[in-house]
C-alpha cells in the first residue's frame, strides 16, 4: 500500500509551496495552501503553528539561500555592505513574501546571527552602543523599502505635467531592474557615509 501523502509534508515542503503561492500574487490562508498541497488543514497544522507558522516556514525555506555566505575578513563598511546586499537580494527576488516576513517576530538563531554581525560591524566603526539597534532597524527599514520597490512599475513618475528639468531627469534614470539596483546601491552608500559622519563627531 502507498504511504499517505502527509507523510511526505514537512516544513520545508510547506514553506516552499507558501512562497510560490504568495509569489504568483496569492493572499496566503492556510485553507487554500492545504488543498494545494492535497493535505488537510490539521495535517498542515502539525507542521506549522496556523498562518505565522507557514511564514516562519517560508523564512527557513529562503535563509539558507541568501543569509548564510560566508564573507571575507573586510573592514567594517565592507562587512555591512556584504549583509545588507545578502538580506536585499533575498527581499528583492521575494517581495510578496518580505511583506509576509515583517509581520513576524524574528526568532530564528541562523537570522538573529545575520543582526548580531551588523551590530558588530557597527560597533567597530564607533556607533555608540545606545544607538546601535537604532542603526541596525535603520538600515533594516532601508532594504525593506529598497526591496519593495522592485514592485514598481518600470516608470515611477510620469512626466505630462513636470517641468523640464524633471522630465530631463527621468528620461535619463534607468528602469526596471537596473533603477532598483542603482537605488539600492546609492541608499546604501547614504547609509555608510552617515554611519562615518556620524562615528566622526561623537
Amino acid at each position: 500500500m502507498a504511504r499517505p501523502r502527509t507523510a511526505l509534508l514537512s516544513r520545508e515542503i510547506i514553506g516552499r509551496a507558501a512562497i510560490e503561492y504568495v509569489e504568483a500574487g496569492n493572499e496566503l490562508q492556510v485553507v487554500p495552501l492545504a488543498k494545494r498541497l492535497g493535505v488537510s488543514v490539521s495535517s498542515l497544522y502539525h507542521h506549522v503553528d496556523g498562518r505565522e507558522g507557514v511564514i516562519k516556514a517560508m523564512r527557513q525555506v529562503l535563509i539558507p539561500q541568501y543569509l548564510l555566505a560566508e564573507a571575507e575578513p573586510l573592514t567594517w563598511a565592507d562587512r555591512i555592505r556584504h549583509q545588507v546586499e545578502l538580506s536585499w537580494r533575498m527581499y528583492a527576488d521575494h517581495p510578496r513574501v518580505l511583506q509576509l516576513m515583517i509581520t513576524v517576530v524574528i526568532e530564528e538563531p541562523d537570522v538573529l546571527s545575520f543582526y548580531s554581525a551588523l551590530v558588530d560591524a557597527l560597533e567597530e566603526a564607533g556607533v555608540p552602543e545606545d544607538e546601535l539597534l537604532t542603526t541596525v532597524e535603520v538600515i533594516d527599514a532601508f532594504c525593506f523599502g529598497a526591496a519593495l520597490d522592485a514592485l514598481s512599475p518600470d516608470t515611477i513618475l510620469a512626466v505630462g505635467g513636470a517641468d523640464e528639468r524633471l522630465a530631463r531627469l527621468v528620461a535619463a534614470q534607468p528602469v526596471g531592474e537596473p533603477r532598483n539596483r542603482r537605488v539600492f546601491d546609492h541608499g546604501l552608500g547614504l547609509i555608510i557615509a552617515g554611519i562615518e559622519a556620524r562615528t566622526a563627531i561623537a
